[in-house]
């Protein structure tokens, strides 16, 4: 997508490097290389990342227990965050604002936005796919783009949910000082730096917080039915149906070691579904979520004596 000096770019937040910049527009993204079987979000071997790049190398995510941003460190060889080395297997690593981040040979910032994200009026949504999407997951939601304020970047082509090759400063993301989180509310702009937020400190209310996790939540199911849409578009001919059973079998090997464990156990076990309806099936939760959206999934249940069985299938699949 072409920019010029009028156009805006939003994000949750901003990867720059010195020939990249990637506006993260997804509460979880995931670092490293695109394989045949798999793309990623940021593709770090095409940029100059190096022979050292892990396929899934490292994930950056919104933590909703802590209100932050941190960093999943996957990838055997780790990363380096403000020159400090973190290795897999260790607690995500907190991540502010202008951190200096290392993966591979590539050195670019994490960088937040001078503005809320979440607070504030409500824009136009768009949706914008990834570059290598299928129209069964455009169609399920693609790439989510959520409700926030737009930033002015200056000119040049800039990819919105994607990378773009440029080299820019930092000027338009910047620390917010005082604050343990991000996406803090405020429709309005500051005295002081121009944009930048107010320091509400403990002011914050309840309900602003319970809205900003609604909404986070919101991104995450339309994540997971995206990846959903994806999987039965690869598998699934037109008018076949998959068991439910099979699809999460999928699902547990293409995400178990790439999505927040808090993910995983709410659509990929039963562990938060503790009725009789849902024993013996890890999946409850994830064709919970699939019935939300009768308008990209079918489900057909049948049963075989006491046992039920669910299949599933893409609207695009069957008409």
């Amino acid at each position: 997508m072409g920019a010029t000096s009028s156009d805006v770019e939003a994000g949750f937040a901003k990867l720059q490097g010195e020939d990249f910049e990637y506006y993260m527009q997804t509460y979880s993204i995931i670092l490293g290389r695109n394989s045949k079987k798999s793309n990623v979000d940021v593709d770090l071997s095409s940029l100059g990342g190096g022979m050292n790049i892990s396929r899934h190398h490292a994930r950056i995510f919104y933590d909703f227990s802590r209100r932050r941003f941190a960093l999943e460190v996957i990838g055997k060889n780790g990363c380096l965050v403000e020159g400090v080395l973190h290795l897999p297997g260790n607690p995500p690593v907190k991540l502010d604002s202008q951190d200096l981040l290392q993966i591979g040979d590539k050195e670019f910032y994490f960088l937040l936005p001078v503005r809320s994200i979440l607070g504030g009026p409500v824009g136009p949504r768009h949706y914008v796919g990834h570059g290598s999407s299928v129209p069964a997951a455009a169609a399920a939601g693609g790439a989510i783009v959520p409700a926030h304020y737009n930033y002015h970047v200056g000119s040049g082509p800039a990819g919105a949910g994607s990378v773009g090759k440029k080299g820019r400063g930092r000027e338009y993301y910047e620390e917010e000082e005082g604050y343990d989180g991000y996406g803090y509310g405020g429709a309005g702009g500051s005295s002081g730096k121009a944009g930048a937020l107010e320091k509400k400190g403990d002011g914050r209310s309840r309900i602003d917080r319970d809205s900003d996790n609604q909404q986070l939540l919101q991104l995450e199911e339309k994540d997971v039915v995206s990846s959903v849409a994806t999987v039965l578009s690869d598998l699934c001919g037109p008018g076949e149906w998959m068991p439910m059973e099979k699809l999460h079998a999928e699902l547990m090997e293409q995400f178990r070691n790439v999505w927040h464990h808090s993910r995983v156990r709410r659509y990929l076990t039963s562990e938060d579904w503790p009725g009789p309806e849902s024993k013996g099936k890890p999946w409850y939760g994830l064709l919970m979520l699939l019935r939300k959206y009768p308008e990209h999934f079918v489900i057909n249940t049948r049963s075989k004596g006491r046992v039920t069985l669910e299949f599933v299938s893409l609207v695009s699949l069957l008409s």
